[in-house]
């Protein structure tokens, strides 16, 4: 398709694929298969700037655009969609203390998740609740001299690896405060790794917080009001799933050309076939206008928007759309789309995921519809 990016995003693209291809292909086993996270992976994703490329160089980013980082996302999911959100929960963190903490919180932190030294959790969902503030229950108590936190965190990406993290708490006003626990602090634990259909191998897993006692200075920014923090780093993650989806339609476009070409019927490839020109050609529309759709919501951000609404819409349009991408490829194969282990029944497990996670559908439609009320 022609290309309405610039030359210098071109060869960015260019480098990114070059790199994730060379470097992601042979972790596809380890992280599906044997479901553990490769950590060989990440001296290469901190080379291409996956932990840190669209924030200032000031606090320990490369100064790159959010457009470019979507670029770099889409490029190492066509290739192993699992481990994007990995190095995206570095990113999410980072927004969020650069939202509300102070500058020595900043500074004490921010560049080594960005740099990729440090591996970093985002903790807010908990088993009885993925999005409303109301149903916290992780509570958060002074003690002399700081803060004792106590709770269960349940979907946290990173947690059986993660060297520190923030957990959202209820804070003795009830309301919601935002908490830093560093690496090495007691009573932090994770839980197995939980058994997923699609994104293995990502240590997402329940995180437990008992009675983890941290000093005062590791209350971040202010107490209490810091749903609307979440919100504004979530639009990091949504525009990051939606970048990885639009990786995982060209990976599947790009397997379903190649096995029409080489799969025949009645002695000829089925790539003749008018039935596979019909879903290719969906494939091929509905993967490019996610494509376009993911390039205006990543540039509204750059333009110094938060991008709510326009992430939002991106994020419930395109993990949809890769649902349906997907399924159309493994049509495309047929019976051996099904075929456990083959790449397009992995690449429609990873969609799936991606659809739900940040987010489900529903939210996004609340979302975007509250800017019309």
């Amino acid at each position: 398709m022609h290309s309405t990016l610039s030359k210098e995003l071109e060869a960015f693209r260019a480098s990114c694929r070059g790199q994730a291809q060379r470097h992601f292909s042979s972790l596809v086993p380890v992280m599906d298969g044997e479901r553990r996270f490769p950590a060989e992976a990440r001296p290469v994703l901190a080379e291409m700037g996956a932990y840190g490329l669209p924030f200032a160089t000031s606090v320990g980013g490369q100064g790159g655009s959010w457009l470019a980082w979507a670029i770099l996302h889409e490029e190492v999911a066509r290739v192993l969609p699992a481990l994007g959100i990995h190095f995206q929960v570095n990113c999410v963190v980072a927004g969020a203390l650069l939202d509300c903490a102070t500058p020595e919180q900043i500074a004490r932190t921010v560049p080594a998740l960005l740099s990729g030294e440090k591996v970093a959790f985002f903790a807010f969902t908990e088993p009885a609740t993925g999005s409303d503030p109301s149903l916290l229950t992780t509570r958060a108590e002074r003690i002399p001299g700081g803060w004792r936190i106590s709770g269960q965190k349940r979907w946290i990406t990173n947690a059986t690896h993660a060297d520190l993290g923030i957990v959202f708490a209820r804070d003795p006003d009830g309301d919601v405060s935002l908490f830093l626990i560093p690496e090495g602090a007691d009573g932090v634990h994770a839980g197995p790794a939980t058994a997923l259909l699609g994104l293995r191998g990502t240590g997402l897993a329940d995180l437990y917080l008992d009675g983890v006692e941290i000093p005062e200075d590791h209350l971040l920014g202010s107490a209490g009001g810091r749903f609307a923090t979440l919100k504004r780093a979530m639009t990091i993650g949504k525009l990051g799933l939606s970048s990885m989806s639009v990786g995982i339609m060209s990976a599947a476009l790009d397997e379903a050309v190649s096995y029409a070409n080489q799969r025949e019927q009645q002695g000829h490839p089925i790539i003749e076939f008018q039935a596979i020109h019909h879903l290719l050609a969906e494939m091929v529309s509905r993967t490019e206008a996610c494509r376009q759709l993911l390039y205006w919501a990543a540039t509204c951000k750059d333009q110094g928007s938060e991008a709510i609404v326009e992430v939002a819409s991106a994020k419930l349009f395109i993990t949809q759309t890769a649902v349906d991408v997907c399924r159309m490829a493994m049509s495309v194969h047929g019976v051996y789309g099904i075929a456990e282990g083959t790449p397009v029944e992995r690449m429609f497990r990873d969609a799936k995921m991606y659809e739900l996670l940040e987010g489900t559908s529903e939210v996004q439609r609340e979302l975007v519809m509250r800017a019309f009320r």
